[in-house]
């Protein structure tokens, strides 16, 4: 498939943009600048064939309803399609002339033959980026055949990133060879060890329990008890300090008691008399001061406001003198420019004549008189453009002629030096046909080798299995037992064996069992006698009679007698007796209920025992069965195989050394039809040999590389043979079409005549004037045109000017006369400063007459709102006195001090009181005064010191005894914490199931990391001929022969790519970057054209990919892609005009350059 062209009509930042492709170009350079819409055009081509992307970045000029693109495209067989594609969702696909008619949604299936977008992108499309990654990939890799035929194949690129992702992802899971914390399966084996530990460790022992509840329960005893004797010194102490505090407070009362006695009867006032009081004398001296103050200060403005002189005429005439003021100002700046606008006149004038005398014109005048229209001029602008642009064409079409004509010289030449290259196809079929003949005789020559090798593997496995064959034939005439029969066999030995031994450690423990209750049914029957019931009450009738005797004693009802002390040690001896009968009585009655519980235990245990052994017995007889059945599998053979896992391993082994040696007769079977092959591809070599006139093979093996050299050199002089034709013929026809276009020009420039000689007369100009002097007169005339329009402008400035001067100088006069000023002939703009000067003068004066009388206006204010105050303040005053029973006010402050004093002691009391009322078990004050009488405060602070000491003694042991249950209840949480066997458990089980699982992501990995191998090395054998042949010869002419190709190191395994230089071989971690760039993009073009052969290609697209060629090898590439058009259409962009330019030069017309 090709396109024709590609139309960017509504796409990024193009706007009925098209690009029209020549199908016939081997190779199309699309040329752009930085922005010029290269990175859009190349994303354009796959939008167009596989539709605009959900979300779009082309969008930022046209929105998403109005985006378009359009293609033309051609399949091999000549079938064309023209559509256009709009970003929507139902019918994206119309008709480029009308929208209306849309096309099926799989139009385009039949040109793209089953690729989507990103096949496309990835097998027909490289960019620098990726050309750089994939030279890369040669040079780290070290040139591992598979793994660069992949790296270059198309669409198959991640391949082996993926296998070595893979086998990454199962080392870290599980590494066999190393121990690693780090892996998955060691962190869970890891975890799964520490929780069986764990489990060991959680055990718990019944003596550790009882010793640690028997110590909690006596901690948490003790606390209880300090607790209680903290609470009750804490309250002594409480008390003692309240006393002490109680009686400091009731002696503060007193004093305070005393102190108000002392000061004499008061007057009743109310409550807030004093601060009323006081605001009021202050009030009354504070209006008397305010009075006096504001009486002067009015007085002093008065005085000021009458000296202050104003003058009235000058200040009504205060706006025309500020106009005219204003008027000076700007008279006076328009009279200094007006040297300069008479000297504007002047220049326009003079500018003006040199203008006429340039056109050939009587003066300035004739200038203006003449000068054209806007309209004239730009007809004669397009004129004189066209007149230039047809003379630049008929100079460009003649040197596109002569260089045509020479290079039509040099194709006919080389044609000559090159004489008739017959095609070399038939020469190509017989070389593809005997693809691989090399590799496989020399498979046959190791084959051999390799077939007698394991023949002697496969006997020394025979000999090492240890059963007395002599070789592997031996071996596969022995009548060995299957190995389906063995494995069962074998495991029913095992499983009746673990029958057997779980049936007699059942039998031995339950014979233990059995021995134990036999020894508690003795001990049980060898225990003393229990006291009987009368032994018992006979006891207690002695215990009884004592405590008759001695309860009178211990209620107070009689005195104490001489031998009481003798009765108390009886009784309490006669306690302990009876209490020990009574015990011994109820352990009886459990020692009989354990001897028929321990009775009924012996005869269930025999019996169990009994039933043991004849499950024994008959799993014995199954035992010999299993043992006998295995010996008849091994009857036929002749060999006595004990029943082990090594001998089932034999038997294993013995398996695959029968199928291995059925494979290595298969292998050489297969050996002797090969060397017939071989012999035949050795025929079909020397015919070929002959005829391309080289010598024979004669013993020789057979090697193919200078075979293909002689045929790669005759189809390139085949191909250059054909390009010349096409060359040819493409030269002929650019020669008719400049003959056409040289042809249409002339007629063109006929009529350009013909108009100038209707426009040239109005310019001044002759009829035969030359584009440059038609330049130069039509810049004249603009010049004109701008410095007539200057004169007018300034010839009305200086009439303006003039205008002005005299009407400012009349105003002047008019307001000198009403001003009263003397006349006389003095300059106008001296007697509008002077005007302005007397105005400001007055304009000052009576500014500050205003703020006098302001000023005066305020003070008088003042002095009423002062005389009000001292009235209402003398009133307030009047009251006060009234309430205090004063007749005059000199009495009032010491009255207000004694009350000051009074309230001060109150105070103090009620506060005194409320610090009694706070303390702790307050309840009121007298029957606090009855609790501390007749007490000091020495007794009581010492008091309060002592029950203070007993109160911290009592914290400490608090404290201690906190500590201590703590700490008990520690260690039981500790205890409760170790019961957690089954967490342990279950964290074992969650370890294992890790385990498990790890291992199988590591299987998953591992496996799929091998078969990813295995297809690279697959996909190397199927491809590396043909692919590596022709990115040889791609890879000579990328680097101008520096390099005479790649081949093959086969000693290496696996299989290395080499450069060849002089014969000689070298890695490819000796090439440059750059090399291994063109190495790289030989290979990709080989897949390439390999891929093309068994599928229908798309246009191959690619950008910027020569930043790292010099200029002979981005020729070199431009070569490169262009043979490569014979399978596809090629495309490259770039933002470099050499890329382009090299194009040209190298290819010729075969290139076609689109610049956008």
């Amino acid at each position: 498939m090709k396109f024709l062209s590609l139309g960017l009509e509504k796409y990024g930042r193009f706007t009925d943009r098209t690009l029209t492709f020549d199908p016939q170009a081997r190779l199309i350079v699309i040329h752009g600048a930085n922005e010029a819409g290269k990175t859009t055009t190349l994303s354009a081509f796959a939008d167009a064939l596989f539709g605009f992307e959900v979300r779009s970045r082309f969008n930022f000029i046209h929105d998403y309803k109005t985006m378009r693109l359009s293609a033309r495209i051609v399949r091999a067989d000549g079938t064309e399609l023209s559509f256009a594609r709009l970003k929507r969702n139902k019918a994206p696909l119309v008709s480029p002339e009308d929208i209306k008619i849309e096309l099926a949604d799989d139009s385009l299936a039949p040109f793209l033959g089953g690729h989507d977008r990103r096949t496309f992108q990835e097998i027909f499309g490289l960019d620098q980026i990726r050309l750089r990654q994939g030279g890369h990939a040669l040079l780290t890799g070290g040139g591992d055949l598979g793994e660069a035929l992949l790296a270059a194949a198309p669409g198959l690129g991640r391949v082996a990133s993926l296998r070595d992702a893979l086998a990454k992802s199962a080392g870290e899971i599980f590494n066999p060879a190393r121990r690693n914390s780090g892996n998955a399966f060691y962190v869970a084996d890891d975890q799964w060890r520490q929780a069986r530990e764990a489990i060991r460790a959680q055990e718990l022992r019944v003596d550790e329990v009882n010793r640690l509840k028997e110590l909690a329960e006596k901690a948490a005893a003790a606390r209880a008890a300090a607790v209680a004797e903290a609470s009750a010194r804490e309250h002594a102490s409480a008390q003692a300090q309240m006393r002490g505090h109680a009686l400091k407070h009731i002696r503060q009362i007193d004093a305070q008691r005393e102190a108000h006695a002392a000061l004499g009867p008061l007057p009743d006032v109310p409550t807030g008399f004093l601060d009323a009081a006081r605001a009021a004398l202050s009030r009354a001296a504070a209006a008397r001061e305010a009075l006096a103050r504001a009486t002067q200060e009015e007085a002093d403005a008065a005085q000021a406001l009458a000296a202050l002189p104003l003058d009235a005429p000058l200040l009504a005439l205060e706006v025309d003198i500020r106009d005219g003021d204003e008027k000076r100002a700007a008279v006076a700046k328009e009279l200094e420019s007006l040297p300069k606008r008479r000297g504007e006149v002047a220049a326009a004038r003079g500018g003006l004549d040199r203008i006429a005398n340039a056109l050939g014109l009587d003066g300035a005048d004739a200038v203006i008189a003449g000068l054209p229209g806007s309209l004239l001029r730009t007809r004669a602008d397009t004129l004189l453009g066209n007149l230039q642009a047809a003379y630049a064409r008929a100079e460009t079409l003649r040197g596109t002629q002569d260089k045509l004509a020479a290079h039509r010289r040099k194709i006919t030449a080389d044609a000559g030096a090159g004489g008739h290259a017959p095609d070399p196809a038939p020469l190509k079929q017989r070389l593809d046909a005997l693809d691989g003949a090399e590799e496989r005789e020399r498979h046959l020559r190791t084959q051999g080798t390799r077939l007698a090798q394991d023949q002697q593997t496969l006997n020394e496995r025979t000999r090492r299995l240890a059963l007395g064959f002599a070789d592997a034939d031996d071996l596969a005439c022995r009548p060995l037992p299957f190995l389906a029969a063995a494995e069962p066999a074998l495991r029913r030995i095992r499983d009746e064996a673990e029958a057997l031994r779980r049936l007699e450690t059942n039998r031995a423990e339950r014979g233990t069992e059995l021995a134990q209750a036999q020894a508690r049914l003795a001990s049980l029957t060898a225990g003393r006698p229990a006291p009987t019931a009368q032994a018992i009450d006979a006891a207690r009738h002695v215990r009884d009679t004592l405590w008759a005797d001695l309860r009178p004693l211990a209620t107070g009802a009689r005195a104490a007698a001489p031998d009481d002390t003798q009765r108390a040690d009886q009784l309490d001896q006669a306690l302990v007796a009876a209490d020990h009968l009574a015990d011994e009585r109820q352990i009886e009655a459990t020692r009989l209920a354990d001897l028929a519980r321990t009775e009924r235990e012996i005869a269930e245990l025999s019996a169990r025992a009994q039933s043991l052994d004849a499950e024994i017995a008959r799993q014995a007889a199954q035992c010999e069965a299993a043992t006998q059945d295995w010996a008849s599998l091994w009857q036929a053979s002749g060999l006595a195989a004990p029943a082990t896992d090594a001998m089932l391993a034999a038997l294993r082994e013995a398996d695959a050394i029968r199928q291995a040696r059925d494979a290595l007769l298969k292998a050489q079977a297969d050996m002797e039809a090969q060397r017939a092959v071989i012999l035949a591809d050795r025929q079909q070599v020397e015919r070929l040999r002959a005829d391309l006139a080289l010598p024979p093979l004669a013993d020789g093996p057979i090697h193919m590389a200078d075979a293909r050299h002689a045929i790669t050199g005759l189809d390139a002089r085949f191909r250059a043979a054909r390009d010349r034709a096409r060359d040819l013929e493409a030269a002929d026809g650019q020669a008719r079409d400049l003959e056409a276009a040289l042809a249409g020009l002339a007629q063109a420039q006929a009529g350009l005549a013909a108009e100038a000689q209707e426009i040239f007369p109005a310019l001044a100009l002759r009829v035969g004037a030359s584009v440059e002097e038609g330049r130069m007169a039509l810049d004249l005339w603009r010049q004109a045109d701008t410095l007539i329009g200057t004169l007018k402008t300034a010839e009305d400035r200086v009439a303006g000017i003039t205008r002005d001067e005299a009407g400012f100088t009349e105003t002047i006069a008019a307001l000198k006369q009403r001003a009263g000023l003397p006349a006389g002939g003095e300059n106008p703009f001296t007697v509008a400063a002077e005007l302005r000067r007397r105005l400001d003068a007055a304009l000052q004066m009576r500014s500050k007459a205003d703020l006098a009388q302001t000023g005066l206006d305020t003070r008088r204010a003042t002095l009423a709102r002062a005389r009000q105050d001292l009235t209402q303040a003398g009133e307030t005053l009047g009251a006060v006195l009234h309430t205090a029973g004063l007749a005059d006010a000199e009495a009032l402050p010491p009255l207000l001090g004694r009350l000051a004093e009074a309230h001060a002691c109150a105070d103090r009391m009620a506060q005194a009181r409320a610090q009694l009322a706070d303390l702790p078990g307050f309840s009121g004050e007298e029957a606090v005064r009855a609790a501390i009488a007749g007490a000091d405060e020495e007794t009581l602070v010492v008091q309060a010191a002592q029950a203070q000491d007993a109160k911290t003694s009592a914290e400490a042991a608090l404290h201690t005894a906190i500590e201590q249950d703590t700490q008990a209840k520690a260690a039981l949480l500790a205890l409760d914490q170790r019961t957690g066997a089954a967490g342990a458990a279950q964290a074992a089980q969650d370890a294992l199931l890790e385990v498990a699982g790890s291992m199988e992501r590591f299987a998953r990995d591992h496996a799929a990391a091998r078969l990813l191998s295995v297809a690279i090395e697959r996909y190397r054998e199927r491809h590396h001929n043909p692919i590596v042949t022709r990115a040889a010869t791609a890879f000579a002419t990328l680097t101008g022969g520096a390099w005479s190709g790649i081949g093959v190191d086969y000693d290496n395994e696996p299989p290395r790519l080499a450069a060849l230089r002089e014969g000689r071989t070298f890695g490819i971690d000796t090439l440059s970057e750059g090399t291994a760039d063109q190495l790289f993009l030989a290979l990709r073009v080989a897949a390439i054209e390999d891929h093309a052969g068994r599928a229908s290609p798309l246009p191959f697209i690619a950008d910027d990919l020569f930043v790292t060629f010099d200029e002979a090898r981005t020729a070199a590439g431009l070569t490169l892609l262009a043979e490569l058009s014979a399978f596809t259409q090629v495309i490259v962009l770039t933002h470099h005009d050499h890329v382009a330019s090299l194009a040209q030069t190298t290819l010729g017309p075969a290139a076609q350059v689109l610049r956008l």
